[in-house]
């Protein structure tokens, strides 16, 4: 059986908290997914008869772990990157899939229809934040996904919608050029894995991020042929929206609150896409990532992320032990957080430089700690800053870099493009010295609390960690 995201919800429901009393999906269930710890069915939507929405599926560790099928969540970055090094797997394409049971041709695909939500408040507009956006190369053949804001309008058909510079931008340039339209289609409600790699910022030039996916849940992906536009989509979707984007067109678009927190960056004239076609399933579960504040939005953009870095870090001088790697979410993507056993002097230095050096524009900050710092709390991270860094020796900060265009923090260079922003990137290493100097190594190592090992006080803590 194919993984879809009605498996997934099979897979993890005894964790899914289902709400049956209604909810406007356009003006409250943003801040339910906000403020949510874990997966949400909302199945009551007023004005909106027979549809369900759902969101918050891989906000922690435990359900990106479930959705890799991993009972440990320590094993999630390793094992998402050590399956990535085995490449792509294979896609066919279906006469007919589930995504076709109910189909909105031309005047019909009404956008407004579906259950899109308002995000934030100052949003200017309701937003489709979770469409896996599908175009494909003209001069290749391949196709390229991401997920992109795409603002609703008036017009049941026209949707701006805001892109930076990578392969679907490429994508539409060469379409431009040709003063042709390009086709595009969104496809809303897959298996997280499809999200997650849909993000993936690499090259291929011989397959696409959902093949990617595919090869990671060691299956073959499904397609189904679009009904408007020349373009395969998956055949399991919950919904899917063709469309084209023609070369000229614009609308203003913006602002909306993105996965900083923050509602400014990139607000302003944007290519359109006008939607030809709507297909779904009879019973269709809307799949929303809720932008803000910390939600599904960070992790789908930083897992990926993790995975890739933790491969490249690792070749660090030949064989760095690299034994985890995480992108905070409270941190907005732009910090990363390197769990390291160095053997020699310089070699975290020259990790960090390689992690401030990827191929990601989000990461300005890098942090490197010891395996006995839990890279997941904060406060632990900051402890090893605080007592294991002289900031003297220990930071470094280079200038002129790249950054993301959404670290508004971050000067823009020039009012033409709203992807070029020129900053500082810094590196910190909270390390202690490395294993060849064992005896200064003991020197910055944490003590232990009496009584840890000891199996009958190991068998009361979670009642004293319970405690309020």
């Amino acid at each position: 059986m194919p993984h879809t995201l009605r498996s997934f919800l099979e897979q993890v429901d005894n964790r899914v908290l289902r709400i049956t009393d209604p909810v406007d999906p356009i003006t409250q269930v943003g801040y339910l997914c906000s403020e949510s710890k874990g997966p949400l069915m909302f199945e009551n939507l007023f004005g909106f008869d027979d549809w369900r929405l759902t969101d918050i599926l891989i906000k922690d560790r435990a359900g990106q772990a479930a959705a890799l099928g991993l009972d440990d969540v320590k094993e999630v970055c390793p094992f998402l990157a050590g399956r990535m090094t085995a490449g792509p797997g294979k896609s066919r394409i279906l006469d007919h899939g589930p995504v076709k049971e109910v189909k909105l041709i031309g005047a019909a695909a009404d956008l407004r229809k579906l259950p899109i939500p308002i995000h934030s408040d100052g949003d200017a507009g309701r937003y489709l934040g979770s469409g896996v956006t599908i175009t494909r190369d003209p001069e290749t053949g391949i196709r390229n996904e991401s997920i992109l804001r795409t603002q609703l309008t008036d017009d049941p058909h026209k949707a701006p919608f805001w892109m930076a510079a990578r392969h679907n931008y490429q994508h539409f340039l060469k379409y431009k050029a040709a003063g042709e339209p390009m086709p595009m289609a969104f496809a809303i409600g897959l298996h997280p894995v499809y999200e997650i790699m849909s993000n993936w910022s690499g090259l291929h030039p011989d397959f696409d991020e959902l093949e990617y996916a595919a090869g990671i849940l060691g299956e073959t992906l499904e397609l189904v042929q679009c009904e408007t536009i020349d373009l395969e989509v998956p055949a399991h979707a919950e919904i899917v929206i063709e469309g084209l984007v023609h070369p000229e067109e614009e609308l203003p678009e913006g602002p909306f609150g993105e996965f900083t927190t923050l509602g400014t960056g990139a607000e302003g004239p944007a290519p359109v896409f006008t939607c030809t076609a709507i297909t779904h399933r009879k019973d269709p579960i809307f799949r929303h990532m809720q932008a803000t504040w910390f939600t599904d939005h960070q992790p789908l953009i930083t897992l990926p992320m993790e995975a890739t870095y933790y491969n490249r870090l690792k070749e660090t001088h030949g064989n760095t032990n690299v034994i985890d790697v995480f992108v905070p979410p409270w941190a907005s993507q732009f910090m990363m957080i390197v769990q390291v056993e160095a053997k020699w002097d310089g070699q975290v230095p020259d990790m960090l430089m390689s992690a401030l050096s990827g191929p990601n524009l989000h990461v300005k900050t890098v942090i490197a700690v010891d395996e006995d710092v839990d890279i997941y709390n904060a406060e632990d991270v900051l402890w090893a800053v605080s007592c294991r860094c002289d900031p003297a020796q220990d930071v470094f900060i280079h200038p002129n870099s790249r950054l993301h265009p959404l670290d508004v923090s971050i000067p823009q260079v020039g009012d033409e493009y709203t992807v070029m922003r020129i900053g500082g990137k810094m590196g910190i290493d909270a390390t202690r010295p490395p294993t060849w100097r064992a005896r200064e190594r003991e020197n910055l190592s944490r003590v232990d609390p009496m009584g840890k090992g000891d199996d009958t006080v190991e068998r009361l803590l979670k009642l004293v960690r319970q405690q309020r």
